[in-house]
């Protein structure tokens, strides 16, 4: 079974509309993908807990997927065991920050794709590189962000698109709310909502709840509803005084939740769930029948009823009370900033205030696409995005990689870089912010967090006629050729790395791993290891290093240590050791879903050497020539030789070890994953 293990935003500690968001971006993920449906953080939305006296019980709260459909096959985490399946992270990003395109040629280094993006930078897919990989995550980092309307957060060709609206479609109410809900507004007639969100709005920074005044809101239904036609009004809080001015000026007026206790109580609470959440949930789906509409500004609970709107056929231009977003660099407080024009409206609609393709674009940058408001792309009626979709472009397969997420980066202006291996931290520093750029190529997939102190600092210095490097403070060589600079800052690095973890053993090797195991291929270089490795890449087995791969006595696995791989061409000649040193090494630019996050059982071990012009050939070596072979490939020998000698000895028992020699890497890399499926 392929599984998707989707991280429900916050681990459910949110509010209901934030959710059913949240979850429709897994339940597109999985759908399109193929794979089962596992959510993490299936819970209450507390954010809808309100007391209604004994009118309502919240002793059963409700969960979003008891009071939706949401049309594909679904499991709770608690229900699986997924111990020992082999995963793969496919963005431990916040999803506002992220994009999701699909099938994974779609070009995104078209103008189109930027203005979609709108600043973004984190952009990922899910490839035929990862359709073997048992189980995929969807974390959205530790905080489980996974919050984003799905028309900001989907980039899709034509065929995706139409199949994810498709979907769509199937997420729907349960029929016994969707019915409720439809008797309750037959019930009302023609009438005008209003959604004015206080609640918990008086405790959230950055609103302006406490400032604003009840005559703002007459002024603003006045512009657009007659006073004499029906006013609902969508609130958790009907007996604040805040809207006493309201019900003098619009009296033909109910407010949606009380109006059902008050005339359909026993309907209600005959409903499978009818506690307060089932309630807030029902108002949200009668507010949608409304003739016209305004909400409040950044609350989802409004944008969800302004997209329902639209999806039923109705004019939704998206209206709203007044400003919530404060000018910047001003003082906020729970509920209270002053008020700004930040966000200029004209009668409850914004002023676009620049131009693009896309709604997001044009309007002002301070406001948040992703959970703000939704957009005219995401209405399903008349789509405006499939016709979008027809001019994206599919880009030809490229044969250095392969297509899985893609992280644009731009150049950095500091002068350091910093890399992570093992929650320890390596700073790389220099006077010269080419090769600060250089460093970062070389280790881009282990870029740090920044939240790490370092245990190790390698500097390069340029005074204007030699280089020096420093490790720890202290110059230790100067004066080579530029040719070896990176070199040598990149051997510095790794062995910081190799003196703080003692307790592994570092081989001088290529690893690769998919759910048929870990191929480890140590060698010195210039005897493919590269070339191999990047082979398996290619066929969907998951990146752990190609030059360095630090293994785990304690267990038997590798370790990732993903430092940028290259290869040197040599146009299938073999060349000897000092002719392929000075053949150009060609960075390839592996993506986050190549790489493997977490470390892999060691199934087998392959010592390769490329010669040019012969069959491939796979030997079975003996424990005692491995050890001894790997011995001469192991670079921290000399910080632990005893343990190390006796760990290697160990290791190759039980554990199949071959030599390769080959010409045609990929009848390499078929022979050892045919060994390997026998194994």
């Amino acid at each position: 079974m392929r599984s998707l293990v989707f991280n429900i935003y916050r681990q459910g500690q949110a509010g209901l509309s934030n959710l059913v968001m949240s979850l429709e971006l897994g339940i597109l993920i999985s759908a399109l993908t193929d794979r089962v449906l596992i959510l993490r953080g299936n819970k209450t939305p507390p954010a809808n807990v309100v007391q209604y006296g004994h009118c309502v019980t919240n002793a059963h709260k409700s969960r979003v997927t008891d009071l939706m459909d949401i049309g594909i096959p679904w499991i709770d985490i608690d229900q699986v065991d997924i111990t020992g399946l082999l995963s793969h992270e496919v963005c431990d990003r916040p999803a506002w920050q992220s994009v999701y395109y699909a099938p994974e040629n779609l070009s995104i280094l078209t103008d189109d794709f930027q203005s979609f993006a709108n600043g973004r930078e984190n952009f990922f897919t899910i490839g035929k590189n990862l359709q073997d990989i048992p189980l995929l995550t969807f974390s959205g980092g530790p905080q489980s962000e996974t919050l984003s309307y799905y028309s900001y957060f989907f980039y899709f060709d034509y065929d995706n698109q139409h199949r994810a609206e498709t979907i769509l479609k199937r997420i729907k109410p349960k029929n016994e709310y969707a019915e409720f809900s439809n008797r309750i507004a037959k019930e009302l007639g023609d009438f005008n909502a209003v959604h004015i969100r206080r609640g918990d709005f008086k405790v959230t920074l950055g609103v302006t709840t406490l400032e604003r005044k009840p005559g703002e809101v007459v002024a603003i239904l006045d512009e657009h509803f007659k006073r004499d036609d029906l006013l609902v009004i969508v609130t958790d809080e009907a007996n604040d005084p805040f809207f006493n001015e309201l019900k003098l000026a619009y009296q033909n007026h109910l407010f949606v939740d009380l109006f059902i206790l008050e005339n359909f109580k026993k309907e209600f609470l005959d409903l499978p769930q009818h506690d307060s959440i089932a309630l807030a949930y029902i108002s949200q789906l009668v507010a949608a029948h409304s003739q016209d509409f305004i909400g409040t500004m950044t609350s989802t609970f409004t944008g969800l009823i302004q997209r329902m709107r639209a999806n039923a056929g109705k004019a939704e231009p998206f209206k709203y009370l007044w400003n919530e977003i404060p000018a910047p660099g001003i003082k906020v407080s729970p509920g209270r900033h002053a008020i700004s024009n930040e966000i200029p409206l004209d009668k409850g609609v914004m002023i676009e205030t620049a131009k693009g393709p896309y709604s997001w674009n044009r309007v002002n940058k301070r406001l948040n696409p992703a959970w703000m408001r939704e957009w005219p792309e995401s209405f399903l009626k008349n789509s405006t995005m499939l016709e979008k979709t027809l001019a994206r472009n599919i880009s030809p397969p490229q044969p250095a990689a392969v297509a899985g997420v893609s992280s644009t980066k731009t150049k950095r202006a500091t002068d350091h870089f910093s890399i992570e291996f093992m929650g320890k931290t390596v700073t790389a520093q220099s006077n010269k912010p080419d090769i600060v750029n250089s460093i970062a190529g070389l280790f881009s997939m282990m870029e740090s967090s920044g939240q790490q102190e370092a245990i190790g600092r390698v500097s390069l210095q340029y005074d204007g006629k030699n280089y020096t490097l420093h490790v720890g403070g202290k110059p230790t060589e100067r004066g080579f050729a530029r040719s070896k600079i990176l070199k040598k800052i990149y051997r510095a690095i790794v062995e910081i790395f190799i003196y703080s973890h003692p307790e592994l053993v570092w081989l001088h090797a290529g690893a690769a791993c998919s759910s048929h195991g870990c191929i480890v291929l140590p060698g010195v270089w210039g005897r493919g290891k590269s070339t191999l490795t990047l082979e398996l890449c290619k066929l969907g087995w998951l990146f752990m290093s190609d030059d360095i791969v630090p293994i785990e006595p304690r267990d038997g696995s590798a370790v990732p240590f993903p430092g940028t791989p290259g290869i040197r061409k040599a146009d299938n000649q073999t060349l000897l050791r000092h002719q392929v040193n000075q053949l150009p090494k060609l960075s390839v630019q592996l993506t986050r879903a190549q790489v493997s996050p977490i470390p892999a059982p060691v199934s087998m071990i392959v010592f390769p050497q490329f010669i040019s012009g012969v069959g491939t050939e796979l030997v079975e070596v003996s424990p005692a020539q491995s050890a001894g072979k790997l011995l001469e490939n192991c670079v921290s020998f000399p910080i632990n030789s005893d343990e190390t000698i006796q760990y290697l000895c160990s290791m190759v028992e039980g554990k199949k070890v071959y030599n390769l020699t080959f010409s045609d890497p990929s009848d390499a890399v078929q022979a050892m994953t045919d060994k390997l499926k026998r194994l």
